[in-house]
């Protein structure tokens, strides 16, 4: 238990370094570091409790709700960059569960993935995550006055980049993860490009379905001349 307080503590104290540089800096980003550091601790700290009870779960129905879940509360925090009304929330929503859908059951019936729930619910989180990252980034450059077109571009170069030198620069976890478990390093690196050409594919369908959604919404509201349109 000391152990594990003094990795977090000197952890968090280069956290709380750079929160304090942004705030010389006037940024404005300290303090939403700063809570996102703690929230981030106990959500993390919520989730190891309840983890064992998830893996139990057996129904497909339940996996998909709880994917459901972790995709709405994405979706959330996306809208929080555009202008947080409940509309875009759901178009958020939307285009993150749609990203699910193309990629999950399509490789788990492929043979790609298992459909359990340790393999389907912590695949569903890595693309409500990811998609939620690709979404954040097209509102902000949308908010600022980019058109759809030059947000989504800019949204999807993390994930291009990453998928770009990996093996060169980038060790992902997963392959790192799987060879130190003795797996063969072949079959570790074919389940990472699995995983990366799955967040590339949902993270750019939840942005065109999330920019789709709000296209719909605003014109059936009547405002058509203000959407977003692709």
């Amino acid at each position: 238990m000391t152990d594990m307080l003094i990795k977090l503590v000197a952890a968090w104290m280069l956290l709380a370094g750079v929160a304090l540089w942004a705030r010389r800096e006037q940024l404005g980003l300290s303090q939403r570091m700063l809570v996102a550091s703690a929230r981030g601790l106990v959500q993390l700290l919520a989730l190891a409790f309840v983890l064992h009870w998830i893996f139990d779960i057996r129904s497909h129905i339940a996996q998909a709700a709880l994917i459901a879940v972790f995709c709405v509360l994405a979706a959330h925090n996306s809208a929080s960059h555009y202008d947080g009304k409940v509309s875009t929330w759901v178009a958020a929503a939307t285009g993150l569960i749609c990203g699910c859908l193309l990629t999950l059951p399509w490789l788990a019936w492929a043979g790609a993935i298992g459909d359990d729930t340790r393999t389907l619910v912590p695949l569903g989180s890595m693309i409500a995550a990811n998609g939620m990252n690709a979404v954040s980034i097209m509102f902000e450059r949308m908010k600022s006055g980019s058109v759809v077109g030059e947000g989504m571009k800019t949204a999807m170069i993390p994930t291009i980049d990453t998928l770009r030198v990996v093996g060169l620069v980038h060790m992902p976890g997963i392959f790192v993860g799987m060879v130190l478990a003795g797996a063969a390093a072949l079959d570790a690196a074919a389940a990472q490009l699995v995983v990366l050409y799955m967040i590339i594919a949902s993270s750019f369908t939840s942005c065109l379905v999330s920019v789709l959604m709000m296209n719909h919404v605003q014109k059936r509201g009547g405002a058509g001349a203000g959407s977003p349109d692709v």
